[in-house]
């Protein structure tokens, strides 16, 4: 089975945890997206080896983890929505070293990203053609 490769989007409007996650506009946010196949788990939890982070809140449709720092905060949302998977990150940036660690951080993300999403959602689909 051939794995799509993630498309860029908007963080969805049912994303509520993430657009939630800071009190202030984040200093970045991006969201990868996939269509799950028939038969994919559809629990945010079986999702969540995507990040090993830990788990900030949950709700029926989306998970979000999450690291605060003194440099920076962010957030990492996993939701499963209208037959797709999209991973969202938010970040909140303190301070100068935050800046410069994010200057770095910046360039690897999205490919990083993608590529999490994407082996995850293989390994999901290929759980599924086995059961």
């Amino acid at each position: 089975m051939r794995t799509p490769r993630p498309a860029a989007t908007d963080i969805p409007p049912g994303a509520t945890l993430a657009h939630q996650a800071f009190d202030r506009r984040p200093d970045f946010a991006d969201a990868w997206q996939l269509p799950l196949h028939p038969g994919m788990d559809r629990a945010p939890e079986a999702w969540r080896n995507v990040l090993p982070f830990p788990v900030m809140a949950r709700s029926p449709t989306e998970l979000l983890l999450g690291e605060d720092a003194g440099h920076l905060d962010f957030r990492a949302s996993i939701l499963i929505e209208n037959d797709t998977v999209t991973l969202s990150t938010v970040v909140r940036i303190h301070n100068r070293r935050g800046r410069l660690y994010f200057a770095v951080i910046r360039r690897v993300h999205p490919p990083m990203a993608r590529l999490m999403l994407r082996r995850t959602h293989r390994r999901m689909a290929l759980g599924t053609l086995r059961n």
